[in-house]
């Protein structure tokens, strides 16, 4: 394979190279070397969203980024420590660039021009921490290196060899006001900001106001773990956008675009509804595995773009010595969305609670998909009195003895005073009930209420509930 632009070869992979394709040939000499050779139109618009979405991985490192055609700088002075020095800041810079389906080549020293020199030359080393090294680095670069500091009108490397100036410290040697008057100012300009001796300001990058990433598959898919590998291509940007905007998922979408047959086929849209917000792309990879595991392809998919549908503001979470409350919440969240996402959000529900005293009436089961309440639907008193963990559906009636004291397996004892519950009035349904507590002769204790007295059925003993 091999990429082209304007009828001449940018690059070829190893095995095209391995058969004598050369970046520079045009097509019609390299489809003569090669006739089997694959070529494909260079697309810069795509490249330039690679790039954005290899600086939004990158992100995990440094806040500090700037983009350049072909590649990312980064700023990673502040976060060297934090990392365990360069070394294990470069491995970690590679393996997100892998996640992400993007293979790179490092450079690093004090400039930013010195860092992209060193990372795009054919040095051995590539890395200098300090001036000193890092000038000397330099001293050695050929000037047809200067094409990637300047546009070919500017740098004059082809001008410069022919008067025998081979490496940037011949050319550094030179008199800079002599060079200025036949070369221009820029020439020495570029070299002062390589070398540290001029500032060299940077854009710093910033995420766009929405997250989108697309990823094309090299071929169609039609099992779930292709799509998995490329959905967790994209993950690690979304998780730089999320850092970089201090926010938290809540919904994301998946499109599938589908490769059309005999009729077209229209995109699939999947939809990952969190019940907690989160960062963690483990977990969003297991939920999105979940879901593309239980999930019937109309057709096969050549293309997939992951979009944030929904977020909100997080600052992170600071990390705890001892387990607490949010901990557990966090298991109970994770949980929740891991059983959604296998089983789907139609069949897994959760009690939620209404502003009804009646016992029947004070929750009712909801979807994990559907929307939440209104606010003032869910806001009533916390009860005083304790509550059962299991309610009947319906009451069942108790025997009572001569002196009208409830029975069930025996007499009960009551053990609380009575908690008057009265309402319903504006649905007809009024109850008006007191309520107990009750030990039978097995020592559980029971939720068992009396209507109120007056009331036509008054008199008789119900069983609501079982206490756990």
């Amino acid at each position: 394979m091999a990429v082209t632009e304007q009828h001449m070869l940018l690059g070829a992979n190893r095995a095209a190279h391995a058969l004598g394709v050369r970046a520079g040939q045009s097509v019609a000499t390299a489809l003569s070397l090669l006739p089997q050779l694959v070529v494909f139109p260079r697309d810069r618009p795509r490249e330039a969203a690679l790039v954005e979405r290899l600086a939004l991985a990158l992100a995990a490192l440094t806040p500090h980024l700037s983009l350049i055609p072909d590649g990312v700088l980064l700023e990673v002075q502040s976060t060297l420590r934090l990392f365990g020095g360069i070394h294990a800041l470069l491995h970690r810079a590679q393996a997100l660039a892998r996640t992400s389906g993007v293979q790179v080549r490092t450079g690093c020293a004090p400039t930013p021009g010195a860092a992209w020199l060193f990372a795009t030359s054919g040095l051995a080393r590539r890395h200098a921490l300090q001036a000193r090294s890092s000038a000397q680095q330099l001293d050695r670069l050929p000037v047809a290196s200067l094409a990637r500091l300047l546009p070919p009108s500017l740098h004059q490397s082809e001008l410069l060899q022919a008067l025998g100036i081979r490496t940037f410290g011949a050319l550094r040697a030179l008199p800079r006001a002599g060079l200025q008057r036949r070369l221009g100012v820029d020439l020495g300009r570029a070299l002062d900001r390589c070398y540290g001796d001029a500032p060299d300001p940077r854009p710093w990058f910033v995420p766009p106001e929405h997250f989108l990433a697309r990823r094309e598959l090299l071929q169609r898919a039609d099992e779930a773990a292709v799509l998995m590998a490329a959905v967790e291509a994209l993950l690690p940007a979304l998780r730089g956008w999320l850092q970089l905007r201090w926010q938290a998922v809540t919904v994301l979408a998946l499109r599938l675009r589908h490769e059309h047959g005999r009729e077209p086929c229209p995109d699939t849209r999947l939809r990952l509804q969190l019940s907690a917000p989160s960062r963690d792309i483990a977990q969003l990879a297991l939920l999105w595995r979940e879901r593309l595991q239980r999930h019937v392809l109309a057709a096969p998919v050549y293309e997939l773009a992951l979009e944030l549908e929904a977020a909100v503001p997080h600052g992170g979470t600071p990390g705890e010595l001892l387990p607490g409350p949010g901990r557990q919440d966090g298991e109970h969240a994770a949980l929740l969305d891991r059983l959604t996402a296998r089983l789907g959000s139609d069949h897994v529900r959760r009690w939620v609670p209404r502003a009804d005293h009646r016992p029947e009436h004070a929750q009712r089961v909801r979807s994990v998909g559907e929307p939440p309440p209104a606010p003032f639907a869910t806001t009533a008193p916390a009860p005083t009195a304790p509550r059962p963990l299991w309610l009947l559906p319906l009451p069942l009636p108790l025997a009572s003895d001569a002196l009208g004291r409830p029975r069930h397996g025996g007499p009960l004892r009551v053990c609380s005073r009575a908690e008057r519950i009265e309402a319903g009035w504006f649905d007809g349904a009024l109850v008006r009930r007191d309520y107990h507590v009750a030990e039978g002769p097995d020592h559980r204790l029971r939720w068992i209420y009396r209507e109120h007295p007056g009331d036509a059925s008054s008199g008789g003993w119900f069983l609501h509930g079982w206490f756990g």
